[in-house]
């Protein structure tokens, strides 16, 4: 019998963001890469319309952070880098405990230039650092998720290589 029961993804409890083994920043908002494939019309009955496997568009991240300090200076230096994304969140399972279970991302980018900064009598200081991401690698509770590498031809999802075909014949 099939298993009826996922366990339930909660609340995010924390984050850090790391860069070079420092930290730069701490409980920030994060929005990771979307991975969206290149599509390809082909002629069917009129037009279908499939994504092109081996080929995605450009990922870009965003880390907004409080504050004009070391760490978004860290962030902004306008050269490749690895970010390290670290989080802890709830899980509901089936026996109704809860458990707290951790993620990592990691993303090789560039930062897409130096934010406008909000500076407000008052008020804090809210800023957007945007980055072109070229690598993207995802673990939740110590399992890959993906890896995708535009730069090294590697589109792994869930431990199937999707582009390995297109590096063979390369």
């Amino acid at each position: 019998m099939a298993n009826l029961w996922l366990d339930l993804k909660g609340p995010i409890l924390a984050d850090t963001v790391y860069i070079g083994g420092t930290l730069v920043a701490k409980d920030v908002t994060i929005a990771l890469p979307a991975v969206t494939p290149v599509t390809a019309d082909f002629k069917a009955m009129g037009t279908y319309t499939a994504p092109i496997l081996g080929q995605i568009e450009a990922m870009e991240a965003s880390i907004t952070k409080i504050g004009i300090d070391l760490g978004l200076r860290n962030m902004m230096k306008l050269e490749s880098k690895t970010i390290e994304i670290r989080w802890a969140q709830d899980v509901k399972q089936a026996d109704g405990s809860t458990k707290t279970e951790g993620c990592k991302a990691f993303l090789r980018c560039v930062s897409k230039g130096i934010p406008g900064l909000s500076v407000d009598p008052g008020n804090t200081s809210e800023n957007e650092a945007t980055f072109a991401v070229s690598r993207y690698q995802l673990y939740v509770g110590g399992a890959e998720y993906w890896l995708i590498d535009q730069l090294n031809t590697i589109l792994r999802v869930g431990g199937v290589d999707y582009a390995k075909d297109i590096r063979s014949l390369l």
